[in-house]
């Protein structure tokens, strides 16, 4: 296992939506190497032709109007978020990047369903012949298009690309790879569940939504830390204000600023730092908690800095996660 490198350049949603990996190395957590074991559960049949003479569909995707099985069994997916949607939709995905399955990148449950899934080369530059091997019925992409154009002139299997490169956000990309596996009324139960623990939370905890100021903010490289996160999308439906001069739309991207710039977060009632799945802040994000300058901001001196797990958003069970996360933080207000 080796450590990711992390990033110096500005992250905003088109450098981190590169896929979880990208976002760990965003964050400086560990890239781990090629798994050979077996596929997983649920969405791994080990037949090669599952899934196959079950009928087609077809699939608008930015690479076209796609034909696809009506019910995949053999789903590739190009980048990590990806399969963690597919978990959501009740698909393990047969193949996946290097570095997918990291137990510090997800709760327990999803890591032991990606564990034994076989690895196909790291984002960007994935290995063709592992991905036929694998005989998948399609393949998902949401930011390799040159790379899911070979696969598809190759006739490897039906290829969607959803480009996530753009200003998509992380919900919008979920409900396009819902529809390419057939899944949207399991995606509707889903949303369902989110948006009624948000009102929960909206109505249980309103006035102290009302008279609160919010930021998120993560560690950076070299005495610098970033404001924002895809995490902003939950905070902004459960009614938080979000403060630090954040501009309105700019939250779901990562603003660089320096250790120098922390008094920008004086206005903020209320702040939420990222930590891994085992509960520890990455290398970043503990420097930026340990400095002196940290340390007197007006939040942090009254013990109102939070730790959340679900900074990556990936799904709705992650928002769902965010939601939780949140209102405990509400009750210590």
């Amino acid at each position: 296992m080796t450590r990711s490198r992390t990033m110096s350049r500005t992250l905003g949603r088109r450098s981190f939506l590169g896929g979880l990996t990208a976002g760990a190395a965003a964050l400086g957590l560990t890239a781990c190497g090629v798994n050979d074991s077996s596929e997983g559960d649920g969405g791994g049949d080990k037949k090669a032709d599952a899934g196959k003479g079950g009928g087609t569909r077809t699939v608008k995707a930015d690479n076209g109007t796609i034909t696809v099985p009506a019910a995949p069994k053999r789903v590739v997916v190009t980048d990590n978020y990806a399969a963690l949607m597919l978990l959501e939709l009740g698909i393990v995905p047969v193949g996946v990047p290097d570095g997918t399955a990291l137990p510090t990148l997800m709760p327990a449950a999803d890591h032991a369903k990606l564990a034994k899934v076989k690895t196909i080369g790291a984002p960007g530059t994935l290995n063709a012949q592992a991905v036929a091997a694998l005989k998948p019925d399609l393949i998902i992409d949401q930011f390799y298009r040159d790379k899911a154009t070979a696969l598809a002139d190759a006739k490897v299997a039906p290829v969607t690309h959803f480009d996530w490169t753009k200003d998509a956000l992380w919900h919008e990309q979920i409900a396009r790879v819902a529809d390419a596996v057939n899944r949207e009324a399991r995606l509707t139960e889903l949303k369902t569940r989110y948006e009624t623990r948000v009102k929960e939370v909206r109505t249980a905890h309103a006035k102290k939504i009302a008279t609160s100021v919010w930021a998120p903010l993560s560690g950076g490289p070299s005495g610098k830390f970033f404001l924002g996160t895809p995490y902003v999308t939950v905070m902004r439906e459960l009614g938080l204000k979000i403060g630090a001069g954040i501009p309105e739309g700019q939250g779901e991207k990562f603003i660089p600023k320096s250790y120098e710039e922390l008094d920008v977060l004086g206005d903020c009632t209320a702040l939420i730092y990222p930590v891994q799945f085992d509960g520890k802040p990455t290398p970043t994000t503990q420097a930026l908690l340990d400095h002196k300058l940290w340390k007197a901001v007006p939040a942090v001196k009254a013990g109102r800095a939070f730790s959340s797990q679900h900074f990556l958003m990936a799904n709705y069970s992650f928002a769902i996660g965010a939601v939780d996360e949140i209102e405990g933080m509400l009750k210590k207000l």
